[in-house]
């Protein structure tokens, strides 16, 4: 029989399966409490859970059953809202303005010494956020209100306490974690005034000059973007970018510590024409960013899958970096394939094993498949001297 959480499978996304998952470990399968009573179902099981002494491993499953659980209760009540996916991270966006966060607000009422009072704050919050008065919506509203006054400058979309900014010429980034928290409780004046400063230094205004090559090159970035990312920009579009293999392509950002850009040919041309290696410089920054950078080692029995996942927006381009590659060589030998589903993710294995290759595969495209802003669903083979070709489909092994 088809329950209210059936109802939601278009706007709840893998957090569906999630909570069915956690309401069939808890036993209510067949009739999955709703509201009020999902509130007070997720009370008595976030107090009988914290009576306890749970593992870090426990803890982490509770939350991440009884997070998805909770998001489903709030999509049911806020009617306007649905699941968000970005780098790996899942959250909720309510209303036009806001964004929820149903993890960290079980973690929270996991804390609590009134957990039933907790949980209905939480409620409340995502209320607030739906509404556009939450810490984060009120924001999100000022940077609109500012950012239509620009010309032709948009919000393009947007991720709790990230928002992309398209102009005519390019894209801003901007993060909005300090002026979120640091207006929190205070008046809409504050707000206006704090969202105006960070509107200024990343304004596509001034992004239209020419930023000295001095000032720019600590700055630069690779970025990989996919075919999705490139035929969403206008035809007339000014941005710098090298084709890399296949649907995969390689841009430019100046990145900094709230915001970052992406680079328009004619900077390049600029930089260049006065004795600056823009791309060689990103790359000389991407290293220096990427010395403490763990590579990942998951064993599939026929052979090792490599990955890495810093979560800090760079792995996909260390595919770029001649260091990384010998390490791979030395491990996987040559040509080896690598995926890179999103900003946050770089796979790579061996070519010769089959086995390997259809788990290297899998974990591939759910990746790339979870991912809101995907780069390719397509592996990329890295050869001997550099080259980077697309892995055809079919190649199952080759002499190493």
């Amino acid at each position: 029989m088809a329950s209210w959480i059936d109802a939601l499978a278009s706007r709840s996304g893998p957090l569906q399966n999630a909570a069915l998952h956690f309401g069939a470990e808890e036993g209510v399968e067949r009739d999955p409490p709703r509201a009020v009573d999902a509130l007070r179902f997720l009370a008595t099981l976030a107090r009988r859970f914290s009576a306890g002494s749970p593992s870090e491993e426990a803890e982490r499953h509770f939350v991440e059953g009884a997070g998805a659980y909770f998001a489903l209760v709030l999509l049911d009540h806020l009617r306007e809202g649905e699941h968000a996916m970005h780098e790996g991270v899942h959250r909720l966006l309510v209303g036009h303005y806001g964004c929820f966060d149903p993890f960290a607000s079980i973690e929270r009422v996991l804390g609590a010494s009134d957990v039933r009072q907790a949980l209905f704050a939480e409620v409340a919050l995502a209320e607030a956020e739906a509404s556009g008065t939450g810490p984060v919506a009120r924001v999100v509203r000022e940077l609109e209100k500012q950012v239509s006054v620009r010309g032709n400058a948009r919000i393009a979309r947007r991720f709790q306490h990230k928002v992309w900014i398209d102009t005519q010429d390019t894209q801003i980034e901007l993060d909005l974690t300090r002026v979120v928290d640091m207006s929190r409780d205070e008046s809409d004046l504050l707000v206006e005034q704090a969202v105006r400063r960070l509107v200024a230094a990343g304004s596509p205004t001034e992004s239209a000059a020419l930023l000295p090559w001095e000032s720019a090159r600590a700055s630069l970035m690779p970025r990989v973007v996919g075919e999705s990312f490139v035929a969403a920009l206008p035809k007339d579009h000014a941005l710098h970018l090298a084709h890399l293999a296949s649907d995969v392509s390689v841009a430019l950002v100046l990145r900094y510590k709230d915001r970052a850009r992406y680079v328009r040919q004619d900077e390049v041309e600029a930089w260049t024409n006065i004795g600056g290696a823009p791309n060689a410089q990103a790359l000389h920054n991407l290293a220096r960013a990427s010395e403490r950078t763990r590579i990942l080692r998951h064993d599939t029995g026929a052979g090792p899958i490599l990955v890495l996942e810093s979560r800090d927006g760079l792995d996909s381009a260390r595919l770029l970096l001649p260091a990384l590659r010998e390490v791979f060589e030395a491990e996987l030998g040559t040509p080896f394939v690598v995926g890179v589903p999103h900003r946050d993710t770089l796979l790579a294995c061996a070519l010769g094993q089959s086995e390997v290759l259809s788990e290297m595969r899998r974990r591939h495209e759910s990746a790339a498949l979870r991912a809101p802003h995907a780069i390719t669903r397509s592996l990329l083979l890295v050869h001997a001297d550099g080259a980077i070709t697309q892995l055809q489909e079919g190649t199952a092994s080759i002499v190493r």
